[in-house]
């Protein structure tokens, strides 16, 4: 996957760059990965980071703040076609899928985890809701990343890593300080590793992970 991104000032195209490495810093500084030359963009501004299929856009504690449709964020998943306002500037976003890989022979048919007493690789790490209108729910954690809450209220997404799945906040609807708590303590601003049995809750919504 990779993601393109076209700085246009006043709606004009200014400068294109392309990018497949896990982030991108853009800011003022002419070591960004992205300079912009503008008084209103921090020397640092915003970061963007790739976390599993998705890429995640973060403030970088920047004087004027990031923008997505008229709405400043401290940390947001990105969609194709976004427009991000960083100072005078507008940073629109492209996301390529990568071409998918070539198919491969069918592996043999594996013992169901039925069959294996005790074996839970077979079975996908996942969370279940244990308060909320969807109580006994399961959410599988099969996606690179999967987001959970409310659109608009709190969303929060679990990103699967090779480390194992972490969580991050993503929106806190009006309250930008709200993020998510996992076992009752507020994560903040930077990813989580979740543990086997962890307590999350996200819009009032508490769920339980299963890894």
């Amino acid at each position: 996957m990779t993601i393109k991104l076209i700085v246009l000032k006043d709606g004009k195209p200014l400068d294109q760059f392309e990018f497949d490495q896990e982030s991108v810093v853009i800011g003022r500084k002419s070591d960004s990965d992205i300079s912009i030359k503008d008084p209103a963009v921090s020397g640092t501004h915003a970061k963007i980071q790739k976390v599993g299929d998705s890429y995640i856009i973060q403030d970088q504690g920047s004087t004027n703040g990031v923008h997505i449709r008229g709405r400043r964020i401290k940390q947001q998943v990105l969609q194709d076609e976004d427009l991000v306002t960083i100072g005078e500037h507008e940073v629109r976003i492209t996301i390529s899928a990568a071409a998918p890989p070539a198919a491969v022979p069918p592996a043999s048919p594996s013992p169901s985890p039925s069959s294996v007493p005790g074996d839970r690789t077979a079975r996908p790490a996942s969370l279940e809701v244990v308060d909320g209108k969807e109580k006994g729910k399961r959410i599988p954690l099969v996606e690179g990343l999967t987001t959970v809450g409310e659109p608009g209220v709190q969303v929060a997404a679990i990103s699967k890593r090779p480390q194992g799945h972490f969580i991050i906040h993503v929106d806190g609807g009006k309250d930008r300080e709200r993020v998510p708590l996992v076992n009752g303590e507020a994560i903040g601003f930077k990813s989580r590793k979740l543990e086997d049995g962890d307590r999350i809750e996200v819009a009032g919504i508490v769920m339980s992970y299963h890894g």
